[in-house]
């Protein structure tokens, strides 16, 4: 039914998710039985929680963290520790009147489901469209009880998932330190997880096949100190603004070398403040929906207000600068990427989570046969 009758059906009541994940490791953790009597298997054995999750879940983490969940109705803490692999900045499109909370934004698809909005950023920054001042920490601040995160992300939620605006302030002119309950790390020159570099795909190029388990598992013990020892983790390793290494996406910005036979458009998705109608921001309930967006989709003011944001700088070689560089980045033998574009009737258009891997010239004689301005 149409939001004008203000009736609907077969709808879920998907918001109930936060509070089911909440209660159920509260209930493992702090209590003896439930409210029929059964006992719970691990009563006095549970002395904290830690999540590891990838994607998906860690945007509904971002969101349950910024709701107040990780308070359970005893008033403790439910979660200790959270490692966030490749969420970033965004939430999940849950806590809202018919959401869809399956759905994820990329380049060309599900741009008009609610993900990206602010607060972006766990520390507090002023939102220069409507003017609230917020965090991803807020809540869970005034009742003690926010989490220790490792918040570990790839190049591609730069490109697609416009996670500058973690770590910059909403305008895109300054960087924003650290939370005192958060150390970010970008994985250098990475895509939406390990890809087949065999293999292409719908994209134009190889798959990118850097591997971050080595990474994860190390922070993944740094978390565990930092929790248990008070041990603070290694320091913040992501792009910024201030030294040149985040910039805009244009090719002369990101010095992406012009390799033979790869295109680069500099395609990024626009994080807008899209219109569902008044008070959708506070009430959740959309009166206009979906939102009325024309093309082009990107980088068009018509479509809304623009939160700008950024993408990491690459070397010579085309790899990313800033970060965690794995040794395959360090010494290269290739070109990765973050972003990729989509062969065949897409041609072009954003090629979703994948990256890129463009293997350098064998010898002297084929670059220079080829033009490729990377060394053979």
């Amino acid at each position: 039914a149409s939001a004008e009758q203000g009736t609907t059906l077969d709808v879920t009541v998907n918001g109930v998710g936060f509070a089911a994940v909440r209660d159920w490791n509260a209930w493992l953790r702090y209590e003896t039985k439930d409210d029929a009597g059964t006992a719970n298997p691990l009563a006095g054995d549970i002395t904290r929680i830690y999540t590891e999750v990838v994607s998906q879940p860690g945007r509904f983490l971002n969101d349950f963290r910024y709701l107040g969940f990780n308070q359970a109705e005893n008033g403790k803490q439910v979660f200790d520790g959270m490692m966030q692999w490749i969420a970033a900045g965004d939430g999940i499109s849950m806590n809202y009147r018919w959401s869809q909370p399956g759905r994820t934004e990329r380049n060309r698809q599900d741009h008009l489901y609610v993900e990206g909005r602010f607060p972006f950023a766990n520390v507090t920054a002023t939102d220069p469209i409507t003017g609230k001042t917020d965090s991803r920490y807020a809540k869970c601040a005034m009742t003690h009880t926010c989490p220790l995160a490792m918040e570990i992300f790839s190049a591609n939620e730069y490109w697609v998932k416009a996670a500058s605006l973690m770590t910059t302030d909403p305008t895109g002119t300054k960087d924003l330190p650290d939370s005192p309950f958060t150390r970010i790390y970008f994985m250098s020159s990475m895509q939406h997880g390990t890809g087949n570099g065999a293999a292409k795909g719908n994209c134009q190029q190889f798959q990118n096949p850097l591997d971050s388990q080595a990474v994860q598992r190390a922070l993944f013990t740094a978390l565990d100190k930092w929790v248990t020892a008070g041990k603070l983790p290694p320091s913040s390793q992501l792009p910024k603004l201030l030294d040149g290494t985040l910039v805009k996406p244009d090719q002369t910005a990101t010095g992406f070398p012009r390799i033979p036979g790869v295109t680069y458009t500099g395609l990024k998705t626009t994080r807008y403040l899209l219109n569902y109608g008044p008070n959708f921001y506070t009430t959740g309930i959309p009166t206009i929906n979906p939102p009325i967006v024309t093309p082009p989709y990107q980088d068009n003011p018509a479509n809304g207000p623009i939160y700008p944001s950024f993408v990491p700088r690459t070397d010579a070689d085309g790899n990313d600068i800033a970060g965690i560089r794995l040794p395959e980045v360090q010494v290269p033998l290739a070109t990765y990427t973050g972003w990729a574009l989509r062969a065949g009737s897409q041609n072009n258009d954003g090629c979703e989570g994948s990256g890129q891997y463009i293997p350098f010239p064998k010898t002297k004689a084929d670059r220079l046969e080829s033009g490729d301005p990377r060394m053979s």
